[in-house]
């Protein structure tokens, strides 16, 4: 694959309300209603740390709420937190979630600094981020040929940047391994 540079396609703005279906979480349990115990459903909260994910619950909560599925961005308003979530969860409270049929976990990860960069401004003078005010936001986007979201170049330059930390990983630790086995000072010898 040919770099891929942001600067190589063109750009449209786009409202966000009118590109993707944004609402309210169908879970929205307190922490104190929670049914804990072992379990692996992701429980997110407004929190910037781990993804969201607060704690892994039970899939058997009380019938009153329901399960959000995976494969969207929640969004914690008052928090400014954005982050996507592969797989089925419930939420706390003030949760928003984002979906569009064409995301994936690659195209998805494009749109997050958008609009994260976008909700900055709901700091300013009072204006606090609100369902309303998020769905009419405006990002810029880079386009196909039919000025429609260019979904192949955003998942693909999303691929480019998770190859390239790879390798730049994967050099780091085989440098530090050359090292330790080859005279970097280390007392072990590690064979390569």
């Amino acid at each position: 694959m040919n770099k891929l540079s942001l600067n190589s396609v063109e750009w449209k703005e786009f409202i966000i309300g009118d590109l993707f279906n944004i609402f309210a979480t169908s879970s929205g349990i307190d922490k104190n209603k929670l049914k804990l115990g072992d379990g692996n459903m992701p429980y997110i909260t407004r929190s910037d740390l781990n993804n969201g994910i607060s704690l892994f619950i039970p899939y058997k909560q009380n019938n009153k709420y329901k399960i959000d599925c995976g494969n969207v961005i929640t969004i914690g308003l008052d928090t400014q937190t954005v982050f996507y979530q592969n797989c089925d969860f419930y939420t706390g409270q003030n949760i928003q979630i984002v979906k569009h049929d064409k995301f994936n976990k690659y195209n998805a990860l494009f749109f997050i600094p958008l609009i994260k960069k976008q909700m900055q401004k709901f700091n300013c003078g009072g204006n606090g981020a609100t369902l309303t005010r998020l769905k009419r936001t405006k990002i810029l986007l880079p386009i196909d040929e039919k000025g429609e979201p260019n979904w192949e170049f955003m998942e693909n330059y999303i691929k480019q940047i998770i190859n390239r930390q790879k390798s730049q990983i994967i050099n780091y630790y085989k440098s530090q391994l050359s090292d330790i086995a080859y005279g970097g000072g280390g007392i072990y010898k590690i064979a390569i």
